[in-house]
């Protein structure tokens, strides 16, 4: 059958979109786009800060840095103090990459990084550079536009670790109410330097305060949920605090959506790196490794990759991305969500395990299980009958009958059974008043 619609490229409609003139094609008429600039190198120099720790997964990110259209003008990877250092960085990519040993946990990167540019953003080892980082910037007055996630109930508050996120940027900024992400922020080195400083000055060099006034919390639960060091929004509260907020313009996530500049790639290593000991072991023991796969839409870049990725991811040719379905047409999700991982792996767990000597044959009897409170008030009949059985054994079992029903014929039997019966009436009234009190 014919079309009855009749379409063409002179209008198009942009509505709750954010946009740089890249996005845009032969339309004439554009309706509902937010038009910025995009990241001009004259004027703005930007450090990328890759957190790597002892797999060298960061050769990844940096070995593909040149195919990618970006703004950075230098990398600086934080590494372990035991790690080695490359020394042939400038042979993976044009763009220059140093190395810096980290003198503190990890989590403390954001404040430990040593930027030589006026601007930078964070990302880590499990990550690589987007095809396009489309950093984007008012118009004139060039201020860095900024997503972030309303921090409501539907978007963050079910999480424990946003909820979490969020009470530690009230301490700055009491009602504060948007969440940033770390790898969404475009940090100010100058301001990161004033907010790092009064962070520490609160929680110590380390975070070891974070939660030294959080015990009575602890008392009813194992642990809290949150981040151990410094985020983006903690940062944003404090300059939010500071007055000096109106450097950055915001725009709200949940309407004109965000364009993640680094895609994750390596997020069953991200989890198994986050686990602790046990947590890794239990996984082992369960034989879960080489069953889990990855479900990650963003990380196929081309169109051949994203319609053959076997999990129905459908690509937007408009923004040359990737999505899951439900992101266009809010089906069910084809990928199963879950908890965000540590941002602190743990030490590579090769050795640590040692071989163990086969199971036993005959397995461990395991322990009876305790009946529930109320089985007691259905047993008074087995109690009876219990009674009765000891009453016989104490009298030569001249009681004992083959079948419960069956009447004792003699004398002797029958008054023996009326002053069982008598006694065990005693004793039901005993166990009715330790109900009663019950």
């Amino acid at each position: 059958e014919e079309d009855p619609f009749k379409y063409t490229p002179v209008i198009h409609n942009y509505a709750a979109t954010n946009l740089i003139p890249r996005h845009l094609g032969p339309e004439y008429i554009i309706h509902g786009a937010k038009l910025y600039s995009p990241w001009d190198p004259t004027k703005t120099e930007v450090t990328l800060v890759v957190s790597e720790w002892f797999f060298d997964r960061s050769l990844h990110l940096i070995e593909h840095l040149d195919d990618k259209d970006h703004p950075f003008s230098e990398v600086v990877v934080m590494v372990p103090p035991a790690a080695a250092a490359h020394d042939d960085y400038d042979l993976m990519t044009e763009v220059p990459v140093r190395t810096q040993h980290r003198g503190a946990p990890d989590f403390m990167d954001l404040c430990e990084a040593d930027i030589k540019t006026d601007w930078f953003m964070i990302t880590n080892s499990y990550h690589h550079v987007a095809r396009h980082v489309d950093l984007m910037f008012t118009p004139g007055t060039f201020k860095p536009v900024i997503p972030f996630t309303p921090a409501t109930y539907a978007f963050c508050f079910k999480y424990p670790y946003c909820k979490e996120t969020i009470n530690l940027a009230q301490r700055f900024n009491p009602g504060h109410d948007k969440v940033v992400q770390d790898m969404d922020m475009l940090y100010n080195t100058e301001m990161r330097n004033a907010f790092c400083k009064e962070w520490k000055e609160q929680n110590g060099d380390e975070g070891e305060l974070m939660y030294k006034h959080q015990q009575r919390r602890l008392m009813f639960r194992k642990k809290i949920i949150g981040p151990p060091g410094p985020t983006g929004t903690s940062y944003y509260a404090w300059l939010v605090r500071e007055g000096k907020d109106g450097m950055y313009k915001l725009t709200d996530r949940s309407l004109y959506g965000a364009r993640p500049p680094f895609v994750k790639i390596f997020a069953k290593e991200e989890k198994l790196d986050g686990m602790s000991e046990d947590e890794l072991a239990k996984r082992i023991g369960m034989t879960l490794l080489d069953n889990s796969t990855d479900c990650n839409c963003m990380e196929f870049e081309t169109e051949t990759d994203c319609e053959d990725s076997g999990i129905g991811c459908i690509w937007r040719p408009l923004f040359e991305s990737c999505h899951p379905p439900e992101l266009i047409d809010g089906s069910a999700p084809i990928c199963p969500t879950t908890e965000a991982p540590t941002s602190a792996p743990t030490v590579s767990m090769d050795g640590i395990f040692d071989e163990t000597d086969s199971p036993t044959s005959s397995p461990v009897e395991p322990e009876p299980e305790k009946d529930p409170w109320y089985v007691s008030v259905f047993k008074s009949r087995e109690s009876e009958k219990d009674r009765s059985n000891s009453f016989n054994e104490a009298n030569g079992g001249s009681m004992q009958s083959p079948d419960d029903d069956e009447i004792l014929g003699s004398e002797k039997a029958s008054r023996a059974r009326r002053a069982m019966l008598k006694k065990s009436k005693s004793f039901e009234a005993v166990d009715l008043q330790a109900n009663e009190r019950l």
